[in-house]
């Protein structure tokens, strides 16, 4: 409803003008919005694809039920448990560019590290989906373990027998066996990802420029920046 009305929040009479679908047009000729979906697009393709693979890889090397293996799954859970806006306060300042962790041994590696990875066009993006990375892949783990767990043996003990190799029973028995678990893995974390905001919030406030602009920073911008609630319902 409020989409459909011009209604802003600095106005004290809070008097609602109906505009019908102008917010909607308007949203559609706004060069911002296809560049915070272009770069949702690029996180969620990006953090989603290298999350799956990483957690299957993990998956896989620590499915033993050996005490080491245990205990590494289990502190790989740990980023799981901390808030997002936490970790982005983290690592922002890892990447800071004068004290950061990280920038001090890209220095040292003979990389020009400029206003560090967040603070540079070319690199915001991918250092900011790292973050997303290093937060959720133990999420992805955890499933693809659940997965393998319950895989049925009596294919690969046929396998076995046939003479089967480990690689073209994991190409040929796990993976095909897998697939449900990946659609699972697959939805629950583009799910998520298309609703960053913390992490952006934290870090790089959209900058530098809009690299780093997801559709949810800048619904947050119209809507509790400029105050602009009519538009930012219809971004919504």
């Amino acid at each position: 409803r409020i989409s459909l009305f011009d209604y802003r929040l600095t106005d004290p009479t809070q008097t609602q003008t109906f505009v019908g679908l102008e917010n909607y047009i308007r949203a559609f000729q706004d060069p911002t919005v296809l560049i915070s979906l272009q770069n949702t697009l690029i996180y969620v393709a990006g953090t989603v694809s290298v999350e799956l693979l990483l957690g299957l890889g993990l998956a896989l090397l620590f499915s033993p039920e050996t005490k080491l293996a245990q205990f590494i799954r289990s502190f790989l859970l740990i980023p799981m448990a901390l808030p997002p806006l936490v970790v982005g306060l983290v690592w922002k300042s890892l990447y800071n560019a004068d004290f950061g962790v990280i920038p001090y041994y890209l220095k040292q590696l003979g990389f020009e590290v400029g206003s560090g990875p967040l603070g540079e066009i070319s690199t915001a993006m991918p250092a900011v989906m790292l973050i997303d990375v290093w937060q959720w892949t133990p999420l992805l783990m955890v499933i693809f373990l659940a997965g393998l767990k319950s895989l049925p043996q009596e294919p690969y003990e046929a396998a076995y027998v046939d003479g089967a190799s480990r690689w073209q029973s994991f190409i040929y028995l796990t993976l095909p066996l897998l697939k449900p678990t990946f659609l699972i893995a697959f939805l629950l974390r583009t799910v998520q990802s298309f609703k960053v905001f913390d992490t952006i919030y934290a870090t790089t406030a959209g900058g530098p420029g809009q690299a780093t602009t997801v559709l949810n920073y800048h619904i947050y911008t119209v809507g509790l920046t400029f105050f602009d609630m009519g538009y930012a319902a219809a971004l919504a």
